[in-house]
């Protein structure tokens, strides 16, 4: 099971490259992986590119990182929410980002 850490809002690929640098050393983490939002059909969107530039300024620091595709976790956040009673429209970021973690780890 993955808990979320915590959730940071942040600028731009440089402004989140240095959050998550700072959680790595923080935590000690050994890999970071970075969601790649998908569409259901494994094409391309446009936030592909994001995700991708954030994965290359972490790469560019040393870091170990991993894209992950990320198509259904935000739908199974919503699942466990409305399961834990948490009111409709809360932010869930953290939820799918656990998601996105332990669907990684179960591919192995």
């Amino acid at each position: 099971m993955v808990t979320p850490l915590e959730t940071v809002e942040v600028s731009g690929v440089l402004g989140a490259a240095g959050v998550v640098v700072a959680a790595v050393a923080r935590h000690r983490a050994q890999r970071v992986v970075v969601g790649l939002p998908v569409a259901a059909d494994g094409s391309r969107t446009p936030a592909c590119r994001r995700s991708e530039a954030l994965a290359e300024a972490l790469s560019a620091r040393g870091l170990d990182v991993v894209l992950a595709p990320e198509h259904l976790s935000t739908h199974e956040a919503r699942r466990r929410a409305r399961e834990a009673g948490v009111p409709r429209g809360r932010a869930i970021d953290h939820l799918a980002a656990a998601v996105l973690l332990e669907d990684h780890m179960e591919a192995g």
